[in-house]
């Protein structure tokens, strides 16, 4: 008879064994809901970015390929591309030598927080 209590004493899980384990599942299953939302959130990042390089790209493309060469200095202009609007900064410097330029873009969407910087060399005539 000892031994059968014994063995009734030793089968199953206690309320608070099973609390605890509720508890360790649950805490696991909220970090990969936040890990997903992570995900997602850097996937969004990553996708402004690259449309941001394009972005940088093209006006890359246009300033090499005006015959006018850019003033010196800083500006900013607005582009849309993607069905989004984007913010163009451009620095414009003299280098080493007179006959070329140095031309710096950051592009940066204007609401989001992708962005791509791209830096050129022109001919300065």
């Amino acid at each position: 008879m000892a031994n059968e209590r014994a063995k009734e004493t030793q089968s199953g899980f206690t309320l608070l064994e099973m609390l605890v384990a509720l508890s360790v599942i649950s805490i696991a299953a909220l970090t990969l809901v936040r890990l997903d939302a992570f995900a997602v959130r850097t996937a969004g990042d990553l996708d402004e970015s690259t449309i941001a390089g394009i972005v940088a790209q093209n006006r890359a493309v246009e300033l090499w390929t005006d015959p006018a060469p850019p003033t010196i200095g800083n500006s900013a202009i607005g582009v849309a591309n993607a069905g989004r609007n984007w913010r163009v900064e451009q620095r414009v410097a003299r280098t080493a030598d007179d006959s070329l330029l140095r031309i710096d873009l950051i592009v940066r969407p204007e609401s989001g927080r992708g962005q791509a910087a791209l830096t050129i060399i022109r001919p300065s005539r």
